[in-house]
This record gives structure tokens, sequence and C-alpha cells, in this order.
């Protein structure tokens, strides 16, 4: 088994609860008495089962699943990132190098059409290293992609703003259900659902947070839905004859592509087969000797007839915020502030309608109020959490019903995605030299030019599915997920160290 890095621990201060038992242990077949068997290495590291007369057995490897780790309830970090097969740059090699040898035989018809989408924030951290712009690095990767034999390269910040548009909508209908009051039933708050270390973690430790989980898909899985579902029509062949690559920011990412939830019985394929961190397509570049520095830059594909990448308002944690909290004062109190002034305002810009307050001084939480004009009463109150320190603060609230938020963006790394466990890391190992680190990435994030995201959008869906839109049943279930709370079947501090 081929594994793109190592089970591994970051970010401890962060560390939330010890591991426990594996909940998926290996079958052993055990016999009432010793046969004399021993159990032999060869040369190649197999393990082969050596009876008395002499025969030999091969051992099956154990294996462990993507799946097996979202059964688990034990531990949970800020990048939980247990890397398996499927999971990796060199499972993308295997898929072309099996394209070209179709070709190579006259079978290209039997070739699956390789479709890769790439995050902001990935962009934004290659483009950080290379001293070079996100729009250079999109056409960069482009390049480089498509000669290595993939058909068509997206960029995902498209899944992004039909993921803005759709969780808008939701939390208006949600607010309406209750009447905008809080912690009252199932409708509010609205907890952000789009990071999938903050969903692995409620499911596993706090069901009962659950209901509040915002059920629109998370960019990643809408593009997902977009590449196999509105493409393989559009190609006119099967979800099963793509092979859908996203480059992401985030190891966790690999977790949520591997949700049952994204799963195509019919065609027994998922939404997204595999995901490339950043860091990961940065080795790919080193192993394939490509000096990404002097790569040509190749046209841009898109969906919407664009020739450039663009940006949402907001931080890197997708500026799910920013647009829902405009949409909202548009929509419930016919107030308008663009999602750009929200964002302005979260920095630090004064403005009559808003208060911003950083609970405990901390930039990771943030609370942003919108005010009634007149009476500078609350109309909505928002706030964004980032990293499981203020996660656990949150939950603790949520449970003790002291929690006064309409909407969170939620986002388990702290300094948001920007600082994903899959992005390039500085050189300068020390503390300080990563949070700058992190802070330029950022920066580099929000230099792309911004759009609304029902501008960029809104020919799409109705291309998608058709004259109703986002109202359409197919939408609705395309768009929108579910989730599953973990019993835990063993005690954490029962453990052997």
């Amino acid at each position: 088994m081929s594994f793109s890095g190592g089970l591994r621990l970051t970010d401890l201060n962060d560390y939330i609860t010890p591991g426990q038992e594996c909940i998926k242990p290996v079958p052993v077949k055990k016999t009432s008495r010793s046969d004399g068997s021993q159990i032999k290495v060869d040369t190649t590291g197999d393990y082969f089962e050596v009876t008395k007369d002499g025969s030999s057995t091969k051992l099956e490897a154990a294996q462990i699943t993507l799946n097996d780790c979202l059964a688990c309830s034990g531990c949970v970090t800020s990048a939980e990132t247990v890397l398996i097969t499927m999971q990796s740059h060199t499972e993308l090699i295997s898929v072309l190098d099996e394209n070209r040898k179709l070709h190579s035989e006259g079978r290209g018809e039997e070739a699956k059409k390789v479709v890769v989408t790439v995050a902001p924030q990935s962009r934004a951290s290659l483009a950080l290293k290379y001293g070079i712009s996100t729009q250079c690095v999109a056409k960069r990767m482009t390049h480089v992609l498509k000669t290595m034999g993939v058909d068509c390269v997206l960029d995902s910040a498209f899944g992004r703003d039909i993921t803005l548009v759709e969780s808008a909508r939701e939390f208006v209908r949600r607010y309406r259900a209750s009447n905008g009051h809080v912690g009252d039933g199932q409708s509010l708050p609205v907890l952000a659902s789009w990071c999938p270390g903050w969903v692995c973690y409620a499911e596993k430790t706090h069901a009962s947070v659950l209901p509040w989980m915002s059920t629109t898909r998370s960019p990643q899985q809408t593009m997902g839905a977009i590449v196999k579902h509105y493409m393989a029509k559009k190609l006119q062949t099967s979800p099963d004859r793509i092979y859908h690559v996203a480059i992401m920011m985030c190891y966790d990412k690999k977790l949520e592509a591997s949700r049952d939830d994204f799963y195509n019985d019919i065609y027994k394929t998922r939404d997204v087969d595999c995901v490339v961190t950043t860091g990961e397509f940065d080795r790919l570049l080193n192993e394939t000797r490509v000096d990404f520095a002097s790569v040509p830059e190749a046209p841009l594909d898109s969906l919407n007839n664009t020739d450039s990448v663009h940006a949402s308002a907001g931080t890197s944690a997708g500026g799910g915020l920013e647009y829902i909290l405009s949409y909202a004062a548009r929509e419930l109190f016919n107030i308008d502030v663009s999602p750009g002034l929200v964002a302005a305002v979260g920095k630090g810009e004064a403005h009559p309608l808003f208060e911003v307050k950083l609970v405990r001084n901390q930039s990771d939480h943030r609370e942003i109020t919108l005010l009634d004009p007149t009476t500078k009463q609350p109309l909505l109150q928002f706030a964004a959490v980032y990293g499981f320190r203020h996660l656990q603060n949150l939950v603790r609230k949520l449970k003790s019903k002291r929690s006064v938020y309409h909407y969170v963006e939620v986002a388990a790394c702290p300094s948001a995605c920007s600082n994903g466990g899959g992005q390039l890391q500085p050189e300068d190992p020390s503390p300080g030299a990563k949070k700058q680190w992190v802070a330029n990435t950022e920066r580099t994030y929000a230099q792309d030019t911004c759009k609304l995201p029902e501008d960029s959008v809104r020919e799409f869906i109705y291309e998608w599915f058709g004259p109703h839109g986002l109202d359409s049943d197919d939408a609705q279930r395309l768009l929108h997920t579910q989730f599953h709370g973990v019993e835990a079947t063993a005690n954490p501090l029962g453990v052997s160290w």
C-alpha cells in the first residue's frame, strides 16, 4: 500500500482527546493449540506463515480505509491526517499512465476523462512560494496538468460560488422558520459545514450540534456534483468514466471525499475520486522534475466563459460569513450591505450599521453584529470561529444554550484555510516564521478580484437545473448532504499508552 505520507498528529496544542482502541480490528483466527507455525519475512518485506512441513502461505496485509477512519470516534486534531491509498498524487499518475497505455494500444475509448479542480487556497500557497500571481499559478498548473494528460482543469471557486448562493438561501429559510429565535429548535443557529475537520469532530464527539449544521455541500463536493453529473451529461458519458481529482489545502478533504454520502451506488463512483493536497502537488512537480518557476502558461478552462480566476470577499475560510450576512440583510431587512463591506468591517473598518468584537482579543473568534438603522438594536449576530480551542468554547455555549449567534463560520485550523494542514510550509520552522507565512498566504489569497457569486453562476444554474433553478428537486438533492453522529465504542481514558 502506497501512502502519500504518514499517520501523524499536528498542532498538539489543539489536541482534543486521546485516541481509543481501533474499532476496525484485524480479524485473527485462533486455534486451541499451536501447530508450530512461524512467521517469516522475505527480502521484499512480505510476511509468510511457515508450517512444520515447510509449506508457506503469504499473509495479507491489514488495510485501513478512510471509511474506517470516519467510523472511529477516537483521536481528533486540527489536521487529522490519515493518508491512505487512492488518495495521493501517485494515484493520479497511475490513472494517467493507464490512459496513455490504452491510447497506445488503440483502446483510447476505454480511457477515463480526467478532470482536476483547484482550490483558491492552494493557488495562494503556491503563488507565495514561487513569487508569482495566483493568475499565473492557475495558468501554469493548467499547462503542467494537461501536459501530463489531464483533460480539463477547473477553478473550484466556481463550486464555492454555487455553495455560497445556496448556503445563503438555506440560512434565510431557516431564519424564517424559527422567526429569528436562536436555540429554540433545530433551525438556528446555522453552523457552517465546509470544514471536514470540524464535521468529523462534531460527528464523533458532539452529535447534539449536528441538527444545526448547514446541509449545503462544501465547494469541493459541489464541484464533485458538477463534474460527475453536469459534465458527464455534457460529455455524454457515465459518471464512472470521469476521474475527478481535487487539489486542496487540507488533508481532511480526503476524509470528506470518501464519505458514503458522496458515493454513487448506481455507477459505483465517488463525486471526488482523489484529493491531492497543495504540498503533494508541489511534491509531484519535484518528482517529475518540473521547474514551475519557468513553466509556460496555458489558457484556463472555465464553466462560465471567463479567462481569469476570482475571489469572494472574506477570509480563506471561503467568504461564507460575509456573503450570507449580506444576502440575509437584504432579504430579511431590506438593508443593502455588500459582502466587501462586511469583509472590511471584519478587518477593523468602522461602520454605523455594524458592531465588531474580537472575543478575548483573538482574531480567530470574531463577532459581527448587524444593527437596526433606527434603533441600533441587533438584527443579525454572526461569528467566525477558527481553531479547536475556540471551537470547544463554541460547543459549550451551544450545549448550554448561551449562544446568541444566528450563523457561525467554522474552521478547524487557526487562521482558517490558509493554514490548512496540506499547505506549503516556510523553510524556517520557527513559530514566528510560520505565523508570518500564513499571514502572507492569506494576503495572497485576498488579492484576486472579487465577484458577487450570483453574477458568476446565475446562467449556469439555470442551464444545469432548468427553469426552477436552485428550487428544483435535482438542485436540492445534488447540493445538500447530511451528517451522522458516531457512538463511541471504547473509553479513551482506558487505553494503555
